[in-house]
Formats: structure tokens, C-alpha cells, sequence
């Protein structure tokens, strides 16, 4: 009875929760990004505007789970991120840590209910 009512508990603090605003997950992000991957204030700047147009376009386009709506938008962001880059070995560290994040991301996701 009381695992029934902490579950009902958790569920509700949950179903209550509102999803962040495009810039603050994109701020959120590309400050997880630049833990590994060294940017310019410039270049944070606006690859947090990239990232905030990204996370926009799939929230209008009701992206987040479906792979061929995503993917057109990842490699749009990814491009854009690499010109604010104009660095191959930058954008090469900048890949790395975005897949591994997606790799959590999908790891975090399979585990839910």
C-alpha cells in the first residue's frame, strides 16, 4: 500500500511538471556541451541560438519521437553549429559528445514505463 501511494505521489509530482522553454534547454544544453568542448563566447552565444531554434522546430513540428521528422532537424542544427565552428577538430569533439549525449538520452528513455 505505501510503494501504491509513493508511486501515485511521484506521478503526480511528474504530471505536473511543464516542459522548459526553448532557450533555457538550449542554455542547458550547450552549457553540458561546453563542459567538454571549448567555445568561444561568441560561438556559446550562438549555438545556443541554434540550439533554441532547434528545440523550437521540434516542439511545431512534434518531432521528439519520430526519427524521420528529428533527424532533417538534427542535421540542420549540426550544420549550422559547424559554421559558428569553422573548426574540424572542434566540430569533430562537438559530434562526439552530441551523440554520446543522444545515446544517454535513448538510454534514459528506454528505462522510463
Amino acid at each position: 500500500m505505501f510503494a501504491m501511494i509513493m508511486a501515485l505521489n511521484l506521478f503526480a509530482q511528474h504530471a505536473d511538471r511543464k516542459p522548459l522553454p526553448s532557450a533555457d534547454r538550449a542554455k542547458n544544453t550547450v552549457d553540458r556541451i561546453s563542459q567538454t568542448v571549448t567555445f568561444t563566447k561568441q560561438q556559446k552565444a550562438n549555438i545556443t541560438t541554434i540550439y533554441a531554434k532547434f528545440y523550437e522546430d521540434v516542439r511545431a513540428q512534434q518531432a521528439f519521437r519520430d526519427a524521420s521528422k528529428l533527424d532533417p532537424l538534427e542535421k540542420t542544427r549540426d550544420a549550422k553549429v559547424g559554421k559558428v565552428l569553422n573548426n574540424p577538430k572542434l566540430y569533430k569533439q562537438y559530434q562526439d559528445v552530441v551523440k554520446e549525449m543522444k545515446a544517454q538520452f535513448q538510454e534514459r528513455q528506454k528505462r522510463k514505463p
